[in-house]
């Protein structure tokens, strides 16, 4: 009697595990990225051995698109403007008074320095 190979199908319901450098082959990020999220908690991932592998399922979690859309109404320039400067001004250092004028002097908002 012929012996027959026994052939087994992958369950569904397992987690497909890909090492750092198959999930960066597969595009997922940097190999040294992936290490940082990892290290930072950002991104879960199993010790097997002395290789760390992640679940295919939390690297596409993890993954978004790089492009977001809004609406078609694009917001006046003004607004955006505003936007930018709100940015500017919540990151930016805390001035001194001097700098502060050195500043308005040059964007114009000293008219005696213009004079």
């Amino acid at each position: 009697m012929p012996s027959m190979a026994r052939t087994t199908r992958p369950n569904v319901d397992t987690p497909q595990y890909l090492s750092l450098y198959e999930a960066e082959a597969a595009g997922y990020g940097a190999y040294s990225t992936l290490r940082s999220w990892i290290a930072a908690g950002r991104l879960p991932a199993v010790r097997t051995g002395r290789r760390i592998k992640i679940r295919l399922e939390d690297l596409e979690a993890f993954a978004r698109p790089a492009v977001v859309h809004h609406s078609e109404a694009k917001p006046a320039p003004e607004t955006e403007l505003n936007f930018a400067i709100a940015r500017i001004v919540a990151n930016a250092p805390r001035l001194t008074e001097r700098q502060r004028e050195q500043l308005a002097s040059i964007l114009g908002g000293n008219e005696a320095a213009h004079a």
